[in-house]
C-alpha cells in the first residue's frame, strides 16, 4: 500500500507483509515467513493467495469478511466474482492455485482493494469461488 510507513506512524499500528514482499516493505514490524495461514489476532487469518504478486495475502476477519486486495473482486455486470489476469504480475496459474484455496474458507463479504465489494450467504460465496476456480483452470487448460 502506498504510503504505508506514514500510515502506520500516524495511527500507530504495525505493517505485515510477507517476506516475498518485503522488498516493497523493507520496514514493516511483522513479517510472515512460510506458508501459512497465520493468526494475527483473535478472529483474524492471514492467508497465502500468491499469484497477483509472489507473496500476496488477503485477510480473513471473524470468517465473514475477505480483505482481498487486488487478488479478487465483484463484477457487478456479470453477477460473479472475477478475478484480474490483466494484473496478475507474478504468476495466473498460482493465482487460480491460491483461488481455490479460499474454498476451505467461509465468508460471506469480499472487499477487495479494487473494484466492487460484494455481500453473499456463506454458501452462496463458495460456489462463487468453485466456478471462478473452474472458470480459471479451464483458461489455463486452454493455453
Amino acid at each position: 500500500m502506498a504510503d504505508a510507513e506514514r500510515y502506520a506512524k500516524h495511527f500507530g499500528s504495525r505493517r505485515i507483509i510477507h517476506r516475498e514482499e518485503l522488498s516493497s516493505q523493507p520496514g514493516a514490524e511483522i513479517v510472515l515467513d512460510g506458508d501459512g495461514p497465520w493468526e494475527l489476532a483473535t478472529g483474524c487469518l492471514a492467508i497465502p493467495t500468491p499469484g497477483h504478486t509472489k507473496g500476496h495475502c488477503v485477510l480473513l476477519f471473524r470468517e465473514r469478511f475477505l480483505f482481498t486486495g487486488d487478488h479478487l473482486a465483484w463484477d457487478r455486470d456479470e453477477e460473479r466474482l472475477l478475478a484480474f489476469e490483466d494484473y496478475c504480475w507474478y504468476s495466473w496459474k498460482r493465482q487460480a492455485e491460491s483461488m481455490a484455496r479460499l474454498t476451505a474458507h467461509a465468508f460471506e463479504w469480499v472487499l477487495p482493494g479494487h473494484g466492487q465489494r460484494v455481500y453473499l450467504p456463506a454458501h452462496d460465496m463458495k460456489l462463487q469461488i468453485v466456478r471462478l476456480v473452474e472458470a480459471m483452470r479451464e483458461k489455463l487448460a486452454a493455453t
